[in-house]
């Protein structure tokens, strides 16, 4: 599919910015503005079923990263967060060369044993008003523009899109396929303890299986710490970290 996307900034280092499912490329505005100020030219799309993009025959993994790939054939590094680090994953396991190095922030790489489970988690957001007065009020860690831009996502998400795309991609698990991912990655986990879903143990087990992976965690921070205000600024430093730390890994 054609991607609508965000570009920032006009520098002549290129990163790509992945979304989770549920959210879109404004998500990224505070991410996308300060990674334009450091020099990089940040292009970041609405996957398909999300945004401006609009709705798909087929929501498989293999069939976005299709959809990513037709956005460009070389990225410096490829931002992808939860289930855009899963895309991400997909896509650099089946071409290496199409990024010189991943970032995975928290990602969807392993999903709970039940479907049900995990569908029932993915559509809590659509059993109240979707506005961004109530995000606000549940996630009062984040920027009121944060609060606005997932609610104009969520609007834009059809909860039936969400179901197909945890279904038609079950069992949800791509460790084997990080494991072996022949590009430099980086892993920032979020904090287990604030809504993290990386399992420390296991991105502990990625590093230790394959040396082209670095894994840390951000202390305190939730599944989506580029929204935490009261920590974005840890956040940036860990990331700005990782994008430097990528060639060192080769």
């Amino acid at each position: 599919m054609r991607l609508a996307t965000l570009t920032f900034g006009a520098g002549d280092r290129n990163v790509l910015l992945l979304h989770g499912i549920t959210s879109n490329a404004a998500g990224w505005w505070r991410v996308g503005e300060d990674l334009a100020a450091d020099g990089w030219r940040v292009v970041a799309p609405d996957l398909r079923g999300h945004g401006d993009t609009g709705p798909a025959p087929s929501y498989l993994f293999v069939d976005h990263a299709d959809d990513v790939f037709a956005l460009g054939d070389h990225w410096d590094a490829v931002l992808g967060h939860s289930m855009g680090g899963a895309i991400a994953t997909v896509a650099a396991f089946a071409r290496p060369g199409w990024t010189d190095g991943l970032i995975l922030q928290d990602p969807a790489i392993v999903m709970p044993s039940d479907v049900d489970e995990a569908i029932r988690w993915l559509l809590d957001d659509y059993q109240r008003p979707i506005t961004a007065e109530r995000l606000a009020v549940e996630s009062p860690r984040w920027d009121r523009g944060d609060a606005e831009a997932k609610a104009a996502a969520l609007l834009s998400a059809p909860p039936e899109m969400v179901e197909e795309t945890i279904r038609v991609n079950w069992p949800w698990m791509l460790l084997e396929e990080v494991a072996a991912l022949a590009v430099p990655t980086v892993i920032i986990g979020s904090d287990p303890a604030t809504g993290g879903l990386l399992p420390v143990t296991i991105g502990r087990w990625l590093a230790e299986a394959n040396p082209l992976i670095f894994y840390e965690t951000i202390p305190g921070s939730s599944h989506s710490a580029h929204r935490d205000s009261d920590a974005y600024e840890t956040y940036r430093k860990t990331l700005t970290e990782g994008l430097a730390l990528l060639p060192t890994l080769r």
